[in-house]
């Protein structure tokens, strides 16, 4: 069911109208009925990998609970004892382990099978070939279930903190299978963890007007995001990248297509996330911001803290620290510091980074131009990491100060830059078109492409060109707002009634009127929707 549907608008009048209505002790079960159907009208055949996911999770996790409460039960009779304690915890961490990685192997190979397995059979089919060999597998023809994804380090997040002692397991298969399936949150993040989503979805809520009112106003910023600017702006990206070679694209059209995809994927995305959040605002379910103006950043490492944060989030809880406080990584720190001094306590985290944007790099799709996008932005936030003390020494000698507004805009313009071209290995077809691109980009000056109309004939005509800039401009002046701390939903609040209606009205009429309808894409399709 596409968050741009009729059907979807039908769906949430319907869902809140009930939730509101049952006792407050039943909504959780409303909640999980229509997750349900949402779930089941996206693909019922795909079912199976959830509920597989949910039983895994069920069972694994109480095991995981019971281990640690007998553990902890028996280290409470060594208070005075460390060495006994040890090993109480050493014989039970082994158990846990097991189950652990039992559940991590299920979760996450599910994953891996249906958005991976084609992928590396075709890299099989390409080395066997490389040895004149017949052997060949043929793909299977599958479907990436609905926001597999996303419910999967979601649950995956869950089983780590059970197994950690830092939340308890889930007695109630239908309340996980809620939190697993939540449908605002399945569709394309965030990703939540268990002690912050669970108790808001299970608890009583009463109707509260304010709530309401933020909820779908922050659902119409988001299909505004959605359907003004990004369905407008993937009309241009497309005529680029699709036909890149026919009509001999060059330098600044290259650049503009680079930069239109961060834009459009960041309307497209940060709008799926109002819309999301904003839904769960009106049923009193507070989300975790996924995204922070991330086209406001100072450097690639602070862009993809304020892009998905989440998912950021996830891999650092769960992979980042892991990995960069593991013996092997300090044991390789002390051994790098005679060589390299200070700089040696860089070295964990840097590799840990590398790796960790490696593996996102993938988690984007099954294809090699996402490992070399992935290697592009691990390469610029390991560098930052390893070479920071030298990059201060650097301005420091250069007289530069770092809280001047010439160095920060000059930080922001680097950063969007850099992003770009990652932009452009990611949105082209492989990696050598990507590199063709890039090169074709510093090819020609051709700077009068913004004066003769060039940019008029690359899917949009005039009207719809300029209109796209002036979205985007005001895009960018309301996240401008939001840095500053101004609340836009709140000013509003403080308006006088019949205003307020106006300006809703009038946001209505906006998209209804500017909305792109028509052909040259697909307005049912948000780019994370399938991953």
């Amino acid at each position: 069911m596409s968050l741009v549907s009729f059907h979807f608008f039908l769906f949430v009048f319907i869902l809140l109208s009930v939730y509101y209505i049952v006792p407050r002790k039943c909504q959780w079960i409303v909640l999980l009925i229509g997750s349900c159907i949402f779930y089941l009208v996206g693909n019922w055949k795909l079912v199976g990998y959830i509920l597989t996911t949910i039983i895994t999770l069920y069972i694994l996790a109480i095991k995981l609970d019971g281990i640690n409460e007998v553990m902890n039960e028996e280290i409470d009779n060594y208070l005075s004892d460390n060495v006994s304690k040890d090993i109480i915890k050493s014989k039970y961490t082994r158990q846990k382990k097991r189950l652990l990685l039992l559940a991590i192997f299920i979760i996450f190979g599910l994953l891996i099978f249906v958005k991976y397995i084609n992928f590396i059979i075709s890299n099989i089919n390409v080395i066997a070939s490389g040895f004149n060999s017949s052997f060949h597998i043929s793909q299977l023809n599958l479907i990436i279930p609905l926001g597999i994804s996303f419910y999967t380090f979601q649950s995956v997040g869950y089983v780590i903190d059970v197994y950690r002692g830092k939340d308890r397991a889930e007695k109630n298969i239908f309340k996980l299978a809620l939190f697993v399936s939540f449908f605002p949150t399945i569709v394309q993040g965030p990703i939540e963890r268990h002690n912050h989503l669970a108790d808001q979805l299970y608890k009583e809520h009463q109707f509260d007007q304010k709530k309401l009112s933020f909820g779908l106003q922050r659902m119409l910023w988001g299909y505004i995001q959605k359907l003004v600017i990004a369905d407008r702006a993937v009309i241009v990206t497309n005529e680029i990248f699709n036909n890149f070679s026919t009509n001999d694209y060059k330098g600044f059209i290259i650049f503009i297509g680079g930069l239109l995809v961060g834009i459009q994927v960041y309307a497209d995305f940060a709008g799926g996330m109002n819309i999301i959040i904003g839904l769960s605002e009106a049923m009193g379910i507070e989300l975790t911001e996924n995204f922070c103006r991330p086209y406001m950043a100072k450097s690639v490492s602070e862009f993809w803290q304020r892009w998905h944060i989440t998912l950021g989030a996830w891999f650092k809880n769960y992979l980042f620290y892991p990995i960069s406080l593991s013996k092997r990584f300090n044991k390789l720190g002390q051994k790098l510091r005679p060589k390299l001094g200070r700089t040696a306590k860089y070295v964990p985290p840097t590799l840990a980074s590398f790796i960790v944007f490696m593996i996102i790099g993938i988690w984007h799709g099954a294809k090699w131009k996402y490992v070399a996008y992935g290697i592009w932005n691990a390469f610029f936030v390991s560098s930052g990491t390893l070479l920071a003390d030298h990059y201060a020494a650097a301005r420091h000698k250069l007289h530069i100060d770092d809280k001047s507004s010439n160095w920060q805009l000059f930080q922001i313009l680097r950063t969007v830059f850099i992003v770009t071209i990652g932009r452009i290995i990611s949105n082209a077809q492989n990696v050598h078109q990507a590199l063709y691109m890039i090169k074709a980009m510093f090819s020609e000056f051709n700077l009068w492409v913004f004066f003769d109309g060039t940019l008029f004939k690359l899917g949009l005509n005039e009207k719809n060109f300029r209109f796209l800039i002036y979205s985007i401009v005001i895009l960018f002046i309301v996240d401008t707002l939001k840095e500053k701390g101004i609340h836009i939903r709140e000013i509003i609040a403080g308006y006088w009634l019949p205003i307020r209606w106006i300006i809703i009205y009038a946001a209505i009429i906006f998209v209804i009127v500017f909305g792109m309808y028509g052909p040259g894409y697909n307005a049912n399709d948000f780019v994370y929707m399938h991953f």
